[in-house]
């Protein structure tokens, strides 16, 4: 048989969890075409994988990259990494479908997130904004429908239960995303509007996606001190719609354990990500009380700019400061020189509580920086992430955002901590770690013609050196590709070869299968 592509001598980690084989892969027409000792095989291309590991293409399941991978200096991030398909929407961020002046609202909430790049900002429909990506990704993209975007649409930042009509807008936005391919529906419940929405809508919602085989992906209303009160809400979702359940970014401590093993009891079919750094990463208007934060991006900069208002909430953000550990600026709209600067570094600077610091930073920058929350001193970091990797339920993501000087490492070095160091390390296996970032997510979110190696498979391939992968990025420069990566392929198509990204664009956008 005639191949395009063979890959020789590596060990095949086949993405099912079944130990390494000493094995070829021949590819054709860009899918896997046989797993198995080709000899001297006719091939246009020979890779020789001696020493290497030879796995699927890994799967980031929450990742905030759509926008970064249509250009700039980020657009190969993912694929340095390893990653070969990565989830659309996380926590519910995106911008379809929408009319004009809702989507410039969104715009305005999500741009901390992802910037401002020229893409046209024109589309109305799920379909003409999901054609941006044609021909201009490295890797694929997968829709989930996204819970921010479907409730604007509908009832805009409003607070209070949806009346029947905008319910009805609600489930028509949700199919028309389903029928677009989406895997499920992902929320951002800790944001807004999605702060807003009573259980009762979520479990609507869910049950247009549990007919679909669809999964519901919540960043939860609780982590930590609440995580409780959040996994419980994201349990009983499941219970009454029927839903699969997974949930974004949770470290698993002895609560959460036994809430997974709770909910796993009574019949809910959960999984869960989390990245593996000790430091979470989102906006600094996060350290608001959620009713400050209502009403969306206008509303909080209106609060933030009166001085009754600041007395107001004054008490109960410092209460939400002191719970974190260190909190260091990633982004910051037109401040770059505070960017890697800790709040408490420039509070002590000015004169000032640190929540006031906090104020009249997000006054002058319009509300737009990131920060880097950093977990207290209190919690044993490193241990808490062994379990949570090492956890049946676990899959492996970034959450990467690609915002700033001073970017979160997690959207750099995260496959390369979990399949590389975390396997030194003992945490997992190798055939463990492959499997938990290929196979399995695959597998949870309907991706059937990806996540592991047998003939018939799409050809998306990340061929390693497991004894160098390695983590190199540092929190004084998170733009730092991983060691150890040597080539990767999405659709049999070389998008890096020999740790060098090629230029290629072959990602496609994934529906459900």
């Amino acid at each position: 048989m005639d191949f395009d592509t063979v890959i020789t001598g590596g060990d095949v980690v086949d993405g099912t969890g079944a130990p390494r084989k000493r094995l070829d892969v021949g590819i054709a027409d860009g899918r896997i075409a046989a797993v198995d000792r080709l000899g001297e095989a006719n091939a246009a291309k020979v890779i020789d994988a001696s020493g290497l590991a030879v796995a699927p293409g890994f799967i980031d399941v929450h990742v905030h990259s759509e926008l970064a991978r249509l250009g700039g200096i980020d657009q190969f991030a993912g694929v340095l990494d390893g990653v070969t398909t990565e989830l659309m929407s996380p926590d519910g961020f995106s911008w379809a479908p929408l009319k004009p002046e809702r989507l410039r609202e969104v715009k305005e909430y999500l741009q901390v997130f992802y910037g401002d790049p020229d893409i046209g900002w024109d589309w109305t429909s799920v379909a003409d904004y999901l054609s941006r990506f044609e021909g201009r990704i490295p890797n694929h993209l997968v829709p989930q429908a996204p819970h921010l975007a479907i409730k604007v649409a509908a009832m805009g930042w409003e607070p209070g239960l949806p009346s029947p009509a905008q319910m009805a807008a609600m489930r028509a936005h949700l199919v028309e995303w389903l029928d677009a391919g989406a895997v499920g529906m992902a929320a951002g419940l800790e944001y807004q509007p999605g702060a807003l929405s009573d259980i009762t809508e979520l479990v609507e919602l869910c049950r247009l996606v549990a007919d679909a085989g669809g999964v519901y992906a919540p960043h939860q209303r609780g982590y930590w001190s609440r995580v409780a009160q959040g996994s419980r809400e994201s349990f009983e979702v499941g219970r009454q719609s029927g839903v699969k359940v997974h949930i974004s970014h949770l470290a698993v401590d002895d609560t959460a354990a036994a809430l997974l093993d709770e909910a796993q009891g009574s019949g809910v079919n959960v999984t869960f990500d989390m990245y593996p750094y000790s430091a979470a990463n989102t906006h600094l208007l996060m350290m608001l009380p959620e009713w400050a934060q209502a009403g969306g991006y206008e509303a909080s900069m209106t609060r933030l700019k009166s001085s009754n208002e600041r007395r107001r909430l004054r008490d109960e953000t410092a209460a939400r400061i002191a719970e974190r550990g260190e909190i260091t600026l990633s982004c910051v709209e037109a401040g770059e020189l505070l960017e890697g600067r800790s709040i408490g570094e420039l509070a002590r600077e000015s004169g000032q509580a640190d929540v006031d610091c906090l104020f009249d930073l997000l006054a002058t920058h319009a509300g737009r920086a990131l920060a880097i929350y950093h977990w207290p001193e209190s919690i044993d970091g490193e241990a808490s992430l062994r379990r949570t990797i090492a956890h049946p339920l676990y899959i492996g993501s970034t959450d990467g955002i690609y915002m700033g000087s001073r970017p979160h490492r997690r959207g750099y070095g995260t496959f390369a901590r979990i399949v590389g160091e975390h396997v030194r390390g003992g945490t997992v296996t190798l055939e463990q770690a492959v499997r938990k970032v290929t196979g399995l997510p695959a597998e949870r979110f309907s991706i059937r013609d990806r996540g592991v190696l047998k003939v018939g498979m799409a050809a998306d391939i990340t061929v390693f050196d497991p004894a160098t992968l390695a983590d190199r990025s540092t929190w004084d420069n998170g733009r730092v590709s991983p060691s150890g990566i040597a080539h990767v392929l999405v659709n049999g198509e070389a998008v890096v070869a020999d740790g060098t990204p090629t230029g290629k664009l072959p990602g496609r956008i994934v529906g459900r299968s």
